[in-house]
């Protein structure tokens, strides 16, 4: 007997309807009048099922920090942090992370990595209750953690060296940074390569986040990549300076992005807010080149970023929400157009966290999303209900209280 059996649903790119078999939390049928019982069923009802929502980039330790609003610039929200970090403690980074996690799972994320500052003034707090989170919520949302260093430390130094070391001892996920606020960006970038490869994890960086027409940590991350052999574990993120290039260096860096493997992980709704404070008359969006990218193959996803604190007062860990502000400010309006922004938030950010059997098929893991809409189109212009979320086979999450959703 299957544990659950989802009749009548359609597929993001697929014509008709689809009945999904589900057992000890993966897929094991799909296609038309899949035969069998199941403990539990599901009818969707034409509804449109996709797989679960990741959200592949936040800040969970400085979430939900906004008590007055944002700050003037990406400049005053750092300092604000800074400030903040020497005072903040476990039990708050507990609190406000698991407030964010829950809202994520009922808006129908199951799977986010969050970016964990590490610091002389924070020491190891947030990674600490960032790695209790993710054991706290495991089996409802798969949290990956990524230690970050954040700061205008000219080159890495003992005490900093001491703590992100510890922080891959505790056991996170991954490494990661922004090295172009450093003056030595490229010291900061060959330090972090070393010591991730030490510990075989990947690699997440945050790059160019600059209004200035500045690619010089992309294309250094994407050199660093290639020279260590790290194609495929290396993810770019932000990357708002390749806008501001003019079209010849866009297109040589876009390039050293495909040879080396890079996913690139756009942040709208927060770059829109912060970049461009100083531009007059024609304000720059501080959007990277998403289509570009897109055309030349290079994995591209959305994300969250940071949600209500100094650098975006914003935000309701909604990733079709996210997606609704992508696809505005990306001019990707046609149907086929708001299927690849459904793609970028879903299947692009899966790869991009290196997920492994995503997806709606057999023998992927059955973390999916009913959404009450017929088309990605339709979702994300809608804004439509999350129906239910579906996290490992189980039911985890039900918007819809209609008692013929489930049986």
């Amino acid at each position: 007997m299957n544990d659950l059996l989802i009749r009548r649903a359609r597929l993001m790119d697929g014509q008709g309807t689809v009945d999904i078999a589900i057992k000890d939390g993966y897929i094991v049928a799909a296609g038309n009048n899949v035969a069998g019982s199941a403990r539990q069923m599901v009818d969707a009802s034409g509804r449109l099922l996709i797989p679960a929502f990741v959200d592949a980039h936040t800040h969970l330790d400085k979430a939900l920090t906004a008590t007055d609003g944002g700050a003037g610039s990406l400049e005053a929200a750092i300092e604000d942090f800074q400030r903040r970090s020497k005072d903040i403690d476990k039990n708050d980074l507990l609190a406000r992370g698991r407030q964010v996690l829950r809202l994520a799972l009922r808006h129908g994320t199951t799977a986010m990595r969050t970016h964990i500052t590490v610091s002389e003034n924070l020491g190891l707090r947030g990674i600490e209750a960032a790695l209790e989170l993710r054991e706290e919520f495991a089996g409802k949302v798969d949290l990956q953690v990524i230690a970050m260093f954040s700061g205008p430390e000219p080159e890495p130094a003992p005490p900093l060296k001491e703590l992100l070391e510890e922080a891959l001892r505790l056991g996170v996920d991954g490494l990661g940074g922004a090295p172009h606020l450093s003056p030595g960006m490229q010291q900061w970038v060959d330090y972090i390569f070393e010591l991730a490869g030490k510990y075989d994890v990947p690699i997440d960086l945050h790059a160019d986040e600059t209004d200035a027409p500045s690619v010089a940590s992309l294309e250094y991350i994407a050199s660093k990549t290639i020279q260590a052999g790290y194609q495929g574990r290396v993810v770019a993120d932000h990357c708002c300076g390749l806008a501001a290039v003019d079209e010849a260096t866009a297109g040589r860096t876009i390039a050293a992005v495909k040879e080396a493997g890079l996913s690139i992980i756009t942040l709208p709704s927060c770059n829109l807010y912060l970049m461009g404070r100083n531009d007059k008359g024609l304000v720059r969006r501080g959007v990277t080149r998403v289509r570009e990218l897109q055309a030349a193959g290079v994995n591209v996803a959305y994300a969250s970023d940071n949600i209500r604190d100094a650098f975006r007062p914003f935000g309701n860990a909604n990733m079709l929400e996210e997606g609704l502000i992508t696809a505005q400010v990306l001019q990707m309006g046609t149907p086929a157009e708001l299927e690849q922004v459904m793609k970028m938030g879903t299947y692009n950010a899966a790869a991009a966290m290196g997920l492994q059997d995503y997806g709606v098929k057999v023998g992927a893991r059955a973390d999916l999303v009913l959404l009450d809409a017929t088309t990605p189109a339709g979702a994300i212009i809608g804004q439509v209900e999350k129906v239910c979320v579906i996290k490992g086979g189980r039911v985890a999450v039900r918007n819809d209280k209609k008692s013929d959703i489930i049986i």
